[in-house]
């Protein structure tokens, strides 16, 4: 019953988001936002913790508190352009720009399948429209959400960029099988990975990184190409795409390398627009928890 009601207001929020222009549905996001920034103590702390380990003493804490702040912001954000992502179709041209699809073209040339190395940075599903761009067939891996109502609900929201999401939990056959179709496939790769992980320094702080990419690669040869969508004003986005990582599956510790070196790469991006990455999720826990060598 508490999914279904979940559904419910859901389904209402979906509504009044339709109904309203995209600038007044950005601007009630944003103070969502706001709202959970107050309400959401222990999120809160999770996320300033993060910042705080991420930059150190190389910031002050009133610019950590304004980052966390705006996390929450971007967070609250991500939801509502699920809700939206009709009325950002219909005006895509408009509404995305595409910068770097030059290096997602030579990417493909290679025929073996590109895999999207991304992460929860900007508004990362719309990210999902880079079909209309690349006229390519594009996959990505999506997290099953415990409520099936919403669950099914966001699938069909995510489907209307025409991108095919694929359950996590049974992901590896359906991957490789896009992959060796000379298809696109994203993944994101900055969340705590638990025992399927290895060990791998973010921010110059180990913890436990999904490897999938480097792996896919070592198995099929496809590139790993990484992107982001960054929000530049109410209803207007960046979608950025970044030259193939170098990868040499025959170094010795290839899958080690190729993962720092990914996880470099989204440093990078975070450090450069650090309010708009997803502070409040737990990225560093003992390494005990995690049984997985390095």
């Amino acid at each position: 019953m508490n999914h279904f009601f979940q559904y419910m207001a859901v389904l209402l929020l979906t509504l009044l988001a339709k109904a309203l222009p995209v600038e007044i549905s950005t601007w009630i996001a944003r103070r969502v936002g706001d709202l959970s920034y107050l309400i959401l103590a222990k999120r809160r702390k999770i996320a300033l913790e993060n910042v705080t380990r991420a930059f150190g003493d190389s910031m002050p804490l009133a610019r950590k508190k304004q980052i966390v702040h705006s996390a929450f912001e971007s967070a609250s954000l991500s939801m509502m352009e699920l809700f939206i992502v009709e009325k950002i179709k219909k005006d895509v041209e408009k509404r995305i720009t595409l910068h770097g699809n030059e290096f997602m073209e030579k990417a493909f040339s290679g025929n073996k399948g590109v895999v999207l190395v991304i992460s929860h940075l900007g508004s990362w599903e719309y990210l999902s429209f880079l079909p209309y761009f690349t006229k390519r067939p594009w996959a990505v891996v999506v997290k099953d959400i415990k409520n099936p109502y919403l669950d099914k609900a966001i699938d069909a929201m995510r489907r209307i960029m025409t991108v095919v999401p694929i359950p996590k939990n049974s992901s590896i056959r359906t991957i490789l099988k896009e992959l060796k179709s000379g298809h696109g496939v994203a993944i994101l790769i900055d969340q705590w990975a638990g025992d399927q992980g290895i060990w791998s320094d973010f921010f110059n702080i180990g913890t436990s990184t999904t490897s999938i990419p480097a792996r896919l690669a070592e198995k099929t040869g496809c590139a790993l190409v990484p992107a982001y969508c960054l929000r530049k004003s109410s209803g207007r986005y960046e979608i950025h795409i970044d030259p193939a990582l170098p990868v040499n599956t025959c170094e010795a510790g290839w899958e080690s390398l190729i993962t720092k070196q990914l996880n470099e790469v989204l440093e990078n991006q975070i450090r450069k627009y650090p309010e708009q990455w997803l502070w409040g999720h737990r990225r560093w826990k003992d390494r005990s928890i995690s049984r997985t060598a390095e």
